[in-house]
Protein backbone atom coordinates (compact mmCIF):
# COMPACT_ATOMS: atom_id res chain seq x y z
CA UNK A 1 0.00 0.00 0.00
CA UNK A 2 1.22 3.49 -0.75
CA UNK A 3 0.59 6.78 0.97
CA UNK A 4 -1.79 9.44 -0.32
CA UNK A 5 -3.09 12.64 1.26
CA UNK A 6 -6.16 10.95 2.73
CA UNK A 7 -4.05 8.22 4.38
CA UNK A 8 -1.58 10.79 5.74
CA UNK A 9 -4.36 12.87 7.30
CA UNK A 10 -6.03 9.79 8.79
CA UNK A 11 -2.68 8.56 10.18
CA UNK A 12 -1.97 11.95 11.75
CA UNK A 13 -5.33 11.95 13.50
CA UNK A 14 -4.82 8.40 14.79
CA UNK A 15 -1.35 9.23 16.06
CA UNK A 16 -2.40 12.48 17.75
CA UNK A 17 -5.36 10.82 19.47
CA UNK A 18 -3.29 7.89 20.71
CA UNK A 19 -0.40 10.12 21.84
CA UNK A 20 -2.84 12.29 23.81
CA UNK A 21 -3.88 9.37 26.02
CA UNK A 22 -1.04 6.81 25.90
CA UNK A 23 2.20 8.00 27.57
CA UNK A 24 4.23 5.04 26.28
CA UNK A 25 3.11 5.66 22.68
CA UNK A 26 3.87 9.37 23.11
CA UNK A 27 7.47 8.52 24.05
CA UNK A 28 7.69 6.23 21.01
CA UNK A 29 6.49 9.08 18.78
CA UNK A 30 9.24 11.33 20.12
CA UNK A 31 12.02 8.72 19.98
CA UNK A 32 11.09 6.70 16.89
CA UNK A 33 8.31 8.39 14.89
CA UNK A 34 8.49 5.96 11.97
CA UNK A 35 7.89 3.02 14.30
CA UNK A 36 5.01 4.92 15.92
CA UNK A 37 3.42 5.43 12.50
CA UNK A 38 3.85 1.74 11.72
CA UNK A 39 2.26 0.68 15.02
CA UNK A 40 -0.65 3.09 14.63
CA UNK A 41 -1.37 2.47 10.94
CA UNK A 42 0.35 -0.76 9.94
CA UNK A 43 2.08 1.17 7.13
CA UNK A 44 5.79 1.78 6.70
CA UNK A 45 7.12 5.30 6.28
CA UNK A 46 9.48 5.46 3.28
CA UNK A 47 13.09 5.24 4.45
CA UNK A 48 14.14 8.44 2.67
CA UNK A 49 11.23 10.43 4.18
CA UNK A 50 12.22 12.63 7.12
CA UNK A 51 9.75 12.58 9.97
CA UNK A 52 10.14 14.56 13.17
CA UNK A 53 7.75 14.74 16.11
CA UNK A 54 8.08 17.39 18.79
CA UNK A 55 6.43 17.65 22.18
CA UNK A 56 4.09 20.59 22.64
CA UNK A 57 5.09 21.01 26.30
CA UNK A 58 6.12 24.62 26.69
CA UNK A 59 6.17 25.32 22.96
CA UNK A 60 4.82 28.66 21.91
CA UNK A 61 5.25 28.59 18.15
CA UNK A 62 6.79 26.27 15.60
CA UNK A 63 7.64 27.76 12.22
CA UNK A 64 8.18 25.57 9.18
CA UNK A 65 10.44 27.30 6.71
CA UNK A 66 9.71 26.95 2.99
CA UNK A 67 12.01 25.00 0.72
CA UNK A 68 15.20 26.83 -0.18
CA UNK A 69 14.86 28.53 -3.56
CA UNK A 70 17.43 27.90 -6.28
CA UNK A 71 20.29 30.36 -6.58
CA UNK A 72 19.24 31.30 -10.10
CA UNK A 73 15.88 32.65 -8.96
CA UNK A 74 13.90 30.04 -10.86
CA UNK A 75 10.17 29.83 -10.25
CA UNK A 76 8.81 26.79 -8.45
CA UNK A 77 5.99 24.75 -10.01
CA UNK A 78 3.24 26.72 -8.25
CA UNK A 79 4.68 30.10 -9.24
CA UNK A 80 5.23 28.92 -12.80
CA UNK A 81 1.61 27.71 -13.06
CA UNK A 82 0.33 31.09 -11.84
CA UNK A 83 2.41 32.98 -14.38
CA UNK A 84 1.69 30.70 -17.33
CA UNK A 85 -2.01 30.45 -16.49
CA UNK A 86 -2.50 34.17 -16.92
CA UNK A 87 -4.27 34.39 -13.58
CA UNK A 88 -4.85 37.88 -12.26
CA UNK A 89 -4.95 38.83 -8.64
CA UNK A 90 -8.32 39.80 -7.19
CA UNK A 91 -6.68 43.05 -6.12
CA UNK A 92 -5.43 44.01 -9.58
CA UNK A 93 -7.06 47.01 -11.23
CA UNK A 94 -8.72 46.77 -14.60
CA UNK A 95 -7.68 49.54 -16.96
CA UNK A 96 -10.32 50.98 -19.26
Amino acid sequence: MSWNLEKVNKALEMIKQKAATDAEFRVLCLNNPKEAVKRATGMEVPEDFKLRVIDNAGAHLTVVLPDLQGEEGELDETELAQVSGGARSKNSLALS
